[in-house]
This record gives C-alpha cells, sequence and structure tokens, in this order.
C-alpha cells in the first residue's frame, strides 16, 4: 500500500538534484508547501499511461521502471529512472496526462509537485530551467536512442544495447539485475522472454557476458559494442 510519508523541508533535503541548487530559498519553500511526498513500496505503480497529470513527480530516492504499455501485456520499457529524476515533464505544456506508465522497482520516496507550482518556477528562475530543459534533451537523446534500435536491429543489436544501457556506469551502484525478471529485459530488447533467455545463453556460451543467478556482467564489452554496431 502506498504510505503518506513525513515530508522532508525542501530546504533540508540532501536528495535535491542540481537544478533544485539553483532555487533561492523563498523557492525552495514555495516548493516545500506545493508538494506531497509519497513512499511507494516495490511493485506499485507511480503513474498510469493515459492517466490525468496533476503533479510532476520527483525521486527523492529509489529506482523507478519507465515504460509503455501495449495490448496483450507486451510493454516496451523504455528506461531506468533513479534518484534525483523527474517523473511527467511533458505535460507541463504538453497533453495533460501521462505518456507512459512507470513502477517502484524498490521502495522508493517520490515528491509530487503541483504542476503549476512547477511551471511558475520555469518561469520565474531562469538557471533552474536551464538545468530542467538540459535533463530533458539528455533524456529525449537516450529515448531516441531506444527507438532506433527497436526499429532497425535485429535480435543481437537490441540485445547488445539493452545489456550495454543497463550495465552502463549510471546504474552501476544499482544492482539493476537484482531488480529485474527476465521477463523485464525481454521488455527492453522488444522479444519474448524465451527468446531472450536463449539470446544472453548464447552471449554466455561466447564467454561476451557472465550469469550468476540474476546479475549479468559484461566480459567482453568490444566485442558487445561490436554486435550493438552490426546491429
Amino acid at each position: 500500500m502506498t504510505d503518506f510519508t513525513e515530508s522532508t523541508n525542501c530546504l533540508d533535503c540532501t536528495n535535491s538534484s542540481a537544478c533544485f541548487k539553483k532555487l533561492i530559498p523563498s523557492e525552495l519553500e514555495f516548493i516545500n508547501q506545493n508538494k506531497t511526498q509519497i513512499l511507494y513500496r516495490k511493485g506499485e505503480n507511480i503513474c498510469k499511461q493515459r492517466a490525468f497529470a496533476s503533479y510532476v513527480l520527483y525521486i527523492s530516492e529509489g529506482l523507478v521502471k519507465l515504460y509503455l504499455e501495449s495490448p496483450h501485456n507486451k510493454n516496451i520499457n523504455l528506461k531506468i529512472l533513479k534518484t534525483s529524476e523527474f517523473i511527467g515533464l511533458s505535460s507541463i505544456y504538453g497533453d495533460n496526462i501521462y505518456n507512459y506508465s512507470t513502477v517502484a522497482l524498490k521502495d522508493s520516496t517520490i515528491c509530487l509537485i503541483e504542476k503549476d507550482s512547477f511551471r511558475k518556477l520555469l518561469t520565474d528562475n531562469g538557471h533552474f530551467a536551464s538545468d530542467i530543459i538540459k535533463w530533458y534533451c539528455e533524456n529525449e537523446k537516450q529515448l531516441f536512442n531506444k527507438i532506433q534500435s527497436l526499429g532497425n536491429k535485429q535480435m543481437h543489436g537490441r540485445l547488445a544495447d539493452a545489456l550495454l544501457y543497463l550495465c552502463n556506469e549510471d546504474l552501476l551502484n544499482e544492482q539493476i539485475f537484482s531488480h529485474l525478471s527476465r521477463k523485464d529485459i525481454a521488455g527492453f530488447v522488444g522479444l519474448s522472454t524465451e527468446s531472450t533467455v536463449r539470446l544472453l545463453t548464447e552471449l554466455k556460451n561466447e564467454n561476451i557476458i557472465e550469469i550468476i543467478g540474476k546479475e549479468i556482467k559484461i566480459l567482453n564489452p568490444d566485442l558487445l559494442r561490436d554486435i550493438s554496431r552490426r546491429g
């Protein structure tokens, strides 16, 4: 069950992203007065695709999977979001809905910031707005790379891309595979679970990766990048 937690004052928060450091104390207090802090337990849905978007969500602490829902339960996993990242920024000026679903991969503390309040800060503080735009552009680039991989590459290339993403330095300290099932990995590749497991076994037998339980370790990143390039 989702828990309302004792809200951390934004002025005292130790998990604030770099963009929030561009806010002056009065602006941080403004955010503090216009947010709700909630603890989502592992496995709980945080936002639902096409649901009305009343808030911008900020991951104060946690790990979140972002995915597109599709018919027949064949969801497409797009991204892992970590502490200090945002959910729902596109709803501020675009469609007033969430364009994807998110689920907590582990217990995660989320700050729900009223959209109008967030929009006011973007208007009033150019340095804050610049950092938000930078984060959004970097996120958009990753999503474009994901679309290109799914649309243009064969099975081996898509799996290579997924493993390179999940094993990158940005997620290195998250022990990411302990939070993901093989079905989750298949959702990043755009294949069935059975096909994904078979391809993982092939890579293991070729000594490109090591598999111990749920954990996956890349042994030969250069060869895996070559598979990615060849598609």
